[in-house]
């Protein structure tokens, strides 16, 4: 009997601990319960229902019966349901019981849902709970009604958004076309082809702002006898980015396009007026972007024929040229300011240069203006800095150095300031750089009076006859060197009264064992030092010294170990040139130092590349 007995007993623990695999289930709604339900349920179960319906669905679980034993935390027996891994519920208990859900269904986040039933070790005799009844069913997602993401990437539908069963789908507006993305809409404009001889044209909704996104054509083609004129009306507005250069098209335009030709770009708040495109085909393609608003715009387009041109050109003058600044314009042809005359501007040289460094030629065109392919804006000259037109054979500075020739160093200036020489640099039209040291006195800015320049020269002599005089002195705001201890941000900016020509400067030299203030410009080869070196000597200086200044990271040294070269009294101001393609450009500025030419010391420098930021904001500013 004994052994009969422990036969059914194993007989029923390998039932109860029969471990049931996933089961998955697939349908739009279905039933999932406990095992024997309605009838009580064994010990040792862990049952798992996977369900999952189709995409652009979730999936509701409503549980209609709900008797598991009750435990802290469903610790023992439990009905669990999981999205992705993540819990969305455990359940335990009867009707009334802390675990027990409420009557409210489980919406799972997407089309898949995991239900798992775990029973504990316990007596069956002594159980008498039934287990779970469970109804699930697809609820169609509104994928239309979702919150716009945060990752930048925009709406489902840039305009209209349709919830499918299962899916949905993106729709536009009327004048709208929807992309082949099928989510963008864009306006359908444009696409036309113009072959009258004369029309109207204008951006979409104008006079009204421009829709975003628009990505319009245009074509005007005319018979080949004819060409065609763009009448601007004033009312024109095209989003752009305001430079020193005038308004930048980056979001929006308008491209006019001529056949071998240059496309040109139109945005801002300036009418283009009269274009005269010289060609029976032009192109207008307008883009707008999602940022920015554009006002619009609109023009008329006539046509005329090359004979009637010809016939009326001495009715057609387009007047004097706008003068060069200097510069020049020189006429290519005979008729002077008539129709289909040709100018070419060119600049001062060696001293000023088109960008580019190309002659521009500009025609008298139908609409009476001086263009150059569409272009109605005289060119600038700008000046050639840091070219001399004599190069020395060694580029040289100061005590210990050699006299410098004429032109060789364009960019020094003479600095007089109530009888103090310093130094200082051309750096544009109206412009001077120095150091702060030599316009502050005292801790504050000398007065405009007391500032006299002098350039053009490597003889003093030669040059005081013109000198030129302060309008404004600008020193960086940081600067603060009332007792000549802190030479920190020592630079400063002179805006000047007048034009100016060539320049030189001048210093400190050292004749026959003598320091004597020389008449002529002085140069020498200075190397740039480490700064580890050059923090050592004013190191060593400190200990034997007093008010010896401090070293910063604004500051550069310069000079050789032996000494017998550097910069000196008199030269505060002047530029340290470094040469690069043939070109000279502003490193440092001779700030301060501790015995010119002594061995073991160096000139000391401010480092100009921490403070262009500053002398660009100085020169726009004022």
């Amino acid at each position: 009997m004994g052994r009969i007995y422990c036969f059914l007993w194993f007989l029923f623990l390998s039932v109860s601990f029969c471990w049931l695999l996933p089961n998955p289930v697939s349908a739009i709604h279905g039933e999932v319960r406990s095992p024997q339900y309605p009838r009580p349920y064994l010990p040792n179960l862990l049952r798992q229902w996977d369900i999952w319906v189709p995409e652009g669905y979730l999936i509701q679980l409503s549980l209609t019966h709900l008797d598991i034993k009750a435990s802290s935390g469903c610790y023992q027996d439990s009905l669990t349901v999981l999205y992705d891994q993540n819990v969305l519920g455990k359940f335990c208990g009867q009707e009334k019981s802390t675990d027990h859900p409420s009557k409210e269904p489980i919406l799972s986040q997407g089309n898949k849902l995991t239900v798992i039933f775990q029973t504990s070790d316990f007596n069956p005799k002594l159980q008498q709970h039934i287990g779970f009844s469970a109804t699930y069913k697809a609820i169609d997602l509104d994928e239309c009604s979702r919150p716009v993401p945060g990752d930048g990437s925009g709406p489902l539908c840039s305009q209209i958004c349709v919830n499918t069963p299962g899916s949905y789908r993106c729709s536009c507006h009327h004048g709208y076309k929807l992309q082949l993305d099928q989510h963008t809409c864009l306006m359908s404009c444009g696409g036309c082809i113009f072959d009258k001889n004369k029309g109207h044209l204008a951006s979409p909704r104008y006079p009204h702002p421009s829709p975003p996104l628009l990505s319009c054509s245009y074509i005007i083609t005319v018979e080949p006898t004819l060409t065609v004129i763009l009448n601007f009306t004033d009312n024109f507005h095209i989003d752009s980015m305001d430079t020193d250069q005038g308004p930048s098209c980056v979001r929006h335009w308008l491209q006019v396009s001529i056949p071998d030709r240059e496309p040109t770009k139109l945005c801002g708040g300036k009418s283009p007026g009269l274009i005269a495109t010289n060609s029976n085909t032009v192109r207008l393609d307008y883009h707008t972007d999602v940022e920015g608003l554009s006002g619009g715009w609109s023009l008329d387009y006539s046509t005329y024929s090359e004979r009637q041109m010809e016939r009326n050109s001495n009715m057609i003058d387009c007047g004097e040229p706008e003068p060069l600044l200097n510069g020049g314009v020189v006429f290519l042809s005979a008729f002077q300011y008539q129709y289909r005359s040709v100018i070419q501007y060119h600049c001062n040289e060696p001293f000023y240069t088109l960008p580019g460094g190309v002659n521009v030629t500009f025609t008298c065109e139908a609409d009476r203006k001086w263009r150059s392919n569409l272009n109605d804006v005289t060119p600038t000259c700008i000046p050639v800095c840091g070219k001399p037109t004599k190069l020395l054979s060694a580029y040289q500075r100061i005590i210990g150095g050699s006299d410098a020739p004429d032109q060789t160093i364009p960019w020094q200036v003479l600095l007089n300031v109530d009888g103090s020489r310093g130094g200082g640099m051309v750096i544009g039209d109206r412009w001077i750089m120095t150091a702060a040291t030599s316009v502050t006195h005292h801790g504050k800015l000398v007065s405009n009076e007391t500032v006299r320049m002098y350039m053009g020269h490597a003889n003093i002599k030669s040059m005081m006859d013109s000198p030129v005089y302060a309008a404004s002195i600008h020193v960086h705001p940081e600067y603060n060197n009332p007792n000549h201890v802190d030479y920190n941000h020592d630079i400063g900016a002179t805006y000047v009264t007048g034009a100016m020509g060539l320049v030189s400067g001048f210093g400190i030299t050292e004749i026959g064992g003598r320091r004597i203030l020389t008449n002529r410009l002085n140069y020498v080869q200075l190397p740039v030092v480490e700064q580890e070196t050059c923090s050592k000597s004013i190191t060593l200086l400190k200990k034997t010294r007093d008010n010896i200044p401090s070293l910063s990271n604004n500051m550069f040294c310069a000079g050789v170990p032996e000494g017998g070269q550097d910069c000196c009294s008199g030269d505060s101001g002047g530029a340290y040139a470094l040469r690069d393609n043939g070109r000279f450009w502003a490193a440092g500025i001779v700030s301060w130092g501790v015995d010119c030419g002594k061995p073991g010391t160096y000139g000391v420098y401010t480092r100009v590349t921490n403070y262009v930021d500053w002398i660009h904001k100085t020169m726009q500013e004022n």
